[in-house]
């Protein structure tokens, strides 16, 4: 059992450039377990078939509720086509963005900081023969030269991210960017944390050693970097309840399936990611953090 829909805070494409800090992150480290993955399921590159990357998208994605949350952003963007340019910030192994390419057939653009990550999600957009539809780059949206990311400035006609922006402080830049990034009428979606109320000294601990996650705006402060970036028709809808559910109920079923899970990957990635799914079960029951839905379109 893969336990790789494993959500939070993907994979950060920006930070400073800090690769090496965000493997604090017991999510991002062992990457060898998707490959592990592969070979349980027989997709290696053995019989030369591609793979479905609905079907991958059962190990390779690292956000909340699976697919769910990718068709909920296709169909806020609306109308996605052959002709359709998306860009995916903090694009992970590429499970979202080869989900959005198969569904809509839109051109998607995944932005990754994390060099191993990065490459891993190359190799399988390439065993899922998704390579002239989804193309990868690795950089920092803070300080990569924006005309060389896709088609540059104003050619995207949507941003998805999910759960990325919480390891990224500089809401505003970011936000900034990103707007830069997209036509006039373009639609942002992004699913993140936010503080709904201020957090206990250990609550901010775990968030920044565990979560790699540091000041943390409230719904008000969100909003208006959003707006101050340009943005209009914002809907920020609270998913805390939900989410709070979907992490309790991951880290029981995760420790249910341990015993599979270490033949597959060993007991130290078991550790690993239990550390993880606990720490974040726990920030959720606290109360104090909150998760967000948000849509809005360019000015």
């Amino acid at each position: 059992m893969a336990q790789s829909n494993t959500d939070d805070a993907s994979h950060p494409a920006a930070g400073g450039d800090d690769d090496d800090g965000i493997k604090t992150m017991k999510l991002y480290t062992n990457v060898e377990r998707i490959r592990n993955e592969l070979e349980v399921r027989g997709m290696t590159d053995d019989d030369g078939e591609p793979i479905d990357p609905i079907a991958l998208s059962e190990i390779d994605s690292m956000h909340y509720m699976g697919n769910a949350a990718v068709d909920e952003a296709i169909k806020a963007m609306d109308n996605l086509g052959p002709s359709s340019r998306i860009l995916d910030v903090g694009s992970g192994f590429g499970g979202p963005a080869r989900v959005l390419s198969a569904r809509t057939k839109c051109g998607v653009t995944a932005l990754e900081l994390q060099e191993d990550i990065h490459e891993m999600a190359e190799y399988l957009t390439k065993r899922c023969a998704r390579d002239d539809s989804v193309k990868h780059q690795q950089g920092d949206i803070l300080s990569l030269d924006l005309d060389a990311l896709g088609g540059g400035p104003g050619s995207f006609d949507g941003i998805v991210s999910f759960l990325v922006f919480l390891h990224i402080p500089q809401k505003g830049e970011l936000l900034g960017r990103c707007a830069r990034m997209l036509k006039p009428g373009g639609t942002i979606f992004v699913e993140d944390y936010f503080q709904i109320s201020p957090f206990s000294a250990a609550e901010a601990e775990s968030l920044s050693e565990d979560v790699f996650s540091k000041e943390l705006p409230t719904r008000e402060e969100y909003v208006s970097h959003l707006e101050g970036a340009g943005f209009r028709k914002i809907r920020f809808l609270d998913k805390t309840a939900e989410w709070t559910d979907y992490v309790s109920g991951r880290a029981k079923s995760f420790v249910a399936d341990r015993d599979d899970f270490v033949k597959v990957h060993g007991e130290p990635t078991y550790a690993s990611l239990l550390h993880f799914y606990e720490a974040v079960e726990a920030l959720f029951a606290g109360g104090n953090l909150g998760g967000v839905r948000i849509v809005a379109e360019k000015r």
